[in-house]
């Protein structure tokens, strides 16, 4: 199933859904991209398509400024 994507002000695709998940799953899709199959009567938020899906954590707010981040001791 082709599926087409919009975010950041642009359609893109078409993905499959394994793609996508992928992304999502790495974080590369923000929760608010919607996205388009055939046989859809209109776009929908992409969250809902991998409600079970886990995402990535985001990125902490000051990531360029690396020396300030702690981090937990390797095992």
């Amino acid at each position: 199933m082709d599926i087409y994507v919009y975010m950041q002000g642009q359609r893109r695709g078409p993905y499959e859904k394994a793609q996508l998940e992928e992304m999502w799953k790495g974080g590369q899709i923000p929760g608010d991209t919607l996205y388009w199959h055939d046989g859809m009567p209109q776009w929908a938020v992409i969250a809902d398509l991998f409600a079970n899906a886990r995402m990535a954590p985001p990125l902490p707010t000051d990531a360029g400024n690396a020396e300030s981040m702690t981090f937990p001791a390797a095992p």
